[in-house]
């Protein structure tokens, strides 16, 4: 399946993006945890947001409803 990785900044702002091909949702997230080094990744396949992996295991608030 294609999937498309957003790089975002500390504001939210996408830095750079790349198309990836893997089997799944799942696979998709965990080539998005090592993507990059910035504040968060925005994994959408089409349309579709997957979801937002926030990097080193950041806590969630309540900003982060996409979020894992």
């Amino acid at each position: 399946m294609e999937y498309r990785l957003y790089c975002l900044d500390g504001s939210g702002h996408v830095v750079s993006g790349r198309d990836i091909v893997v089997r799944d949702d799942l696979a998709a997230l965990q080539e998005a945890e090592n993507d990059c080094e910035k504040d968060a990744v925005e994994v959408w396949q089409g349309a579709r947001l997957v979801a937002r992996v926030k990097i080193g295991n950041a806590p969630l608030g309540p900003e982060d409803r996409m979020s894992l």
